[in-house]
């Protein structure tokens, strides 16, 4: 059936994981998906900037959205979108813009315990 599908390569790389590996491996992509969103949602809990607190759970929306309709579309639940499965899916630009947005996730969940900041202390010692 895999070789029937329009674009079983990106858009409907779900469907052939899902013939090829069965629902195991179906189950195990959605749960890594969600695993990754709650994870970020989790860090952002005692996030105090709001600028990061919005970016990253914006970008950790987009990023789950993205797999919900992906894995919504394969299995014939949405008509299709043309959007392809995060970072499983064949496709240049969609890899480019899913990694740019992991790495400004990646760089608005970090943070160094060592190291704090308030905007009541003053950066140089001679002031």
């Amino acid at each position: 059936m895999k070789f029937r599908l329009p674009e079983g390569h990106t858009d409907y790389i779900f469907s052939v994981i899902g013939e090829e590996f069965g629902l195991i491996a179906c189950v195990i992509i959605a749960l890594l998906f969600l695993a990754i969103v709650v994870r970020v949602f989790v860090k952002l809990l005692d996030e105090r900037d709001e600028f990061r607190l919005y970016a990253a759970a914006g970008l950790a929306t987009q990023f789950g959205v993205q797999s919900l309709i992906s894995m919504a579309v394969n299995t014939g639940l949405a008509p299709s979108k043309g959007m392809t499965l995060p970072f499983i899916s064949y496709g240049g630009s969609s890899m480019v813009a899913l990694s740019i947005g992991m790495g400004l996730l990646l760089a608005f969940t970090r943070r160094n315990p060592f190291v704090t900041r308030s905007p009541y202390i003053a950066r140089w010692s001679g002031e």
